[in-house]
C-alpha cells in the first residue's frame, strides 16, 4: 500500500494536494458536466468520488468519514439489496476507481411464464439406457439428486448441453401464459449462507417456495406425488425385450399393464415379454405416486411439513444452496466469466432460461405412456410344448399403451443478480431514483419512489434517513446518533 493511500484510510477527506497539471488525471462527472478533477473529498465543486470519499460505518454504526455526499455498504430493508446511497446528485464515481459495481451476494428474479401440458420426446440423455438401473427423471431439477452425485454439488448433468427442453425433451401441446409478476428474492444468498445462518437460510428458500407455490398447486393440477422411473431408452431399435426374472421392477411393469388392460396374462412356464414402439428410439418410463426420501433430495434443508421429495421445494432448495454454481451457468449462458464483464448488451442472456417445475398425471387405472408415441406390450412362452425356444413371430399383443399421460410443467426464468443499486436523490421530486448498472428490468419494484430509506449493514445494526427542512435527517440506531446534512454541504454534524 502507498504512503498516499495510508494517509487516506488514517485521515479520510484530508488529502495530498493537488498535482500539477497535465499529470493530474482529469475524469469526466455526471452527465451534462465538463470534465473535472479528481478527488470526491476535495472542494465541493468537484463531484468524482473514490472509495476513499464513499461514507461507511463501522460494527458500531459509527461514520468512517465527515461527508455523507454518498454512503456506502448497506441494505435496502424491504427488498434486502445492496444499495449506494447519493444524498449528493451531482456525485459520481470516479472511472478509474475501485468502487465495486457488484456485491458479494447474490439475489434472484424469477419469472413465472406459462404452464404447459406436454408429453415427452426423448430424455436428455445422450446414450442408451439399459432395463436394469432405474434413472430417476431429474431433468427438471436445477442441482442434482444429491444421493445420485456421489455428494458433489453440481448442475443437473442431464440439463448441460440442452440449450432448450422444449422440442428435445418435450412436445407441448397446450400452453397457458400465467402473466405472473416478476418476484424479486429479499434474503441477500452467499454460498455458505446454510453453516453461517440455518434460519436465514431456510427462510431463503421459503420465500422462493411460497412464490412458485401460488402459481404451482392442486388447483392448477399439480401433482406433488408423482415421479417417473425411465426404465429403458435405446436409440437405434425400437423394442424392449425381457426375459421373465424374479426381480421387482419387471414384476411392477407387468402389473402396470395388467392393470390398464383390466386382465391377467396366462403364465405358463417361463415368459419373455416385450414392449415395441412403431418407430425408434425406443423409451419407456413409468409413473408412480411415491418418492425419495428429501434427506436423499435436497443439498440444503427438506421443509418441515414434506418428508418426500418435492419439486417445488427442491426447485427453491437449489436456487440457495447452489446459488454460486447457478450464477456462474447464467455468466456463461451470457458469454462472459465475470459480472464485470457484463453489459447492457449481453445481461439479458444472464440467466438459467427455459427452467421447468413438473408434475405428471397419475391414475390408478395402470400404466400410461408419456412419450410421443404407442407401446405395444407383447408375451410369449420361452419354450413350446416340445421345449423348442419360441422366437418373436410367437409374440402375443397384450395391450397397446397410447401416449395419453400427460406432463404438466410451468416454466420460469432465473436471474442471479449482484448488482449494487444506486440509490440517488432528485430534489425535483423529493425522492431517491434507483438505478442499476445493466437494466432497469432488475431493480425490485419496492425501490421506486422512496421519500425516505430504512437501511441496515452486514451487522444488522439499523440506519434510516428521512427528509428534513434543507436536507436529510441520518439516524444510526446502534451508535445512537442522527445527524442533520444540508443539501449542498452534506457534512456530518450532530442533530442538536
Amino acid at each position: 500500500m502507498s504512503l498516499e493511500e495510508d494517509f487516506r484510510k488514517l485521515f479520510g477527506k484530508r488529502r495530498p494536494g493537488y498535482e500539477r497539471t497535465p499529470n493530474r488525471p482529469r475524469l469526466l462527472g455526471s452527465a451534462g458536466m465538463t470534465k473535472i478533477p479528481y478527488g470526491g473529498d476535495k472542494p465541493k465543486d468537484n463531484v468524482c468520488l473514490d472509495t476513499y470519499a464513499l461514507l461507511h460505518f463501522n460494527d458500531k454504526g459509527q461514520p468512517s468519514i465527515s461527508s455523507a455526499r454518498a454512503i456506502e455498504g448497506l441494505f435496502e430493508v424491504e427488498t434486502g439489496r445492496q444499495v449506494r446511497v447519493f444524498l449528493d446528485p451531482s456525485a459520481v464515481i470516479c472511472e478509474d476507481s475501485d468502487v465495486k459495481r457488484f456485491s458479494d451476494y447474490i439475489w434472484y428474479k424469477l419469472q413465472l411464464k406459462n404452464n404447459h401440458e406436454a408429453v415427452l420426446m426423448g430424455t436428455g440423455l445422450p446414450g442408451d439406457l439399459n432395463f436394469d438401473p432405474v434413472v430417476w427423471w431429474v431433468v427438471l431439477d436445477v442441482l442434482d439428486i444429491r444421493h445420485t452425485s456421489g455428494d458433489v454439488m453440481q448442475i443437473n448433468p442431464k440439463r448441460i448441453g440442452v440449450d432448450t427442453l422444449k422440442d428435445v425433451v418435450y412436445k407441448i401441446l397446450k400452453t397457458k401464459p400465467l402473466n405472473a409478476k416478476a418476484f424479486f428474492t429479499t434474503i441477500p444468498i452467499k454460498e455458505d449462507l446454510l453453516t453461517a445462518d440455518r434460519d436465514e437460510y431456510k427462510k431463503a428458500v421459503k420465500q422462493i417456495f411460497d412464490f412458485v407455490c401460488t402459481y404451482v398447486n392442486e388447483s392448477s393440477k399439480y401433482n406433488r406425488y408423482t415421479w417417473l422411473a425411465l426404465y429403458a431408452a435405446y436409440q437405434q431399435t425400437n423394442s424392449l425385450v425381457v426375459e421373465d426374472r424374479n426381480f421387482t421392477k419387471l414384476k411392477n411393469l407387468v402389473y402396470a399393464a395388467e392393470k390398464y388392460a383390466g386382465k391377467q396374462i396366462p403364465k405358463d412356464g417361463e415368459m419373455v415379454y416385450t414392449w415395441k414402439t412403431p418407430t425408434k428410439p425406443f423409451i419407456y418410463a413409468s409413473v408412480e405416486n411415491w418418492s425419495l426420501e428429501a434427506k436423499k433430495a435436497y443439498w440444503g434443508l427438506p421443509a418441515d411439513n414434506f418428508k418426500l421429495y418435492e419439486s417445488r421445494w427442491k426447485f427453491a432448495d437449489d436456487l440457495v444452496c447452489g446459488a454460486s454454481l447457478i450464477k456462474d451457468y447464467a455468466l456463461q449462458n451470457a458469454g462472459v466469466a465475470a459480472d464485470e464483464e457484463l453489459d447492457t448488451g449481453n445481461v439479458a442472456n444472464m440467466k438459467y432460461g427455459d427452467h421447468f417445475i413438473h408434475s405428471f398425471d397419475y391414475e390408478e387405472t395402470g400404466a400410461k405412456q408419456y412419450f410421443n408415441q404407442d407401446v405395444t406390450f407383447y408375451y410369449r412362452n420361452k419354450y413350446d410344448e416340445d421345449g423348442n425356444e419360441r422366437g418373436e413371430d410367437k409374440n402375443i399383443p397384450f395391450v397397446t399403451l397410447s401416449d395419453k399421460g400427460v406432463t404438466r410443467l410451468w416454466s420460469v426464468d432465473i436471474f442471479p443478480d449482484s448488482a449494487i443499486i444506486d440509490l440517488r436523490f432528485d430534489p425535483k421530486t423529493s425522492t431517491f431514483i434507483p438505478s442499476h448498472p445493466l437494466s432497469t428490468d432488475l431493480i425490485p419494484d419496492e425501490l421506486n419512489g422512496l421519500s425516505g430509506l430504512s437501511l441496515k449493514d452486514e451487522n444488522e445494526n439499523l440506519y434510516s434517513i428521512a427528509l428534513t427542512d434543507g436536507g436529510f435527517l441520518l439516524h444510526s440506531a446502534a451508535a445512537g446518533r442522527t445527524w442533520k446534512i444540508e443539501h449542498g454541504d452534506y457534512g456530518l454534524p450532530d442533530k442538536k
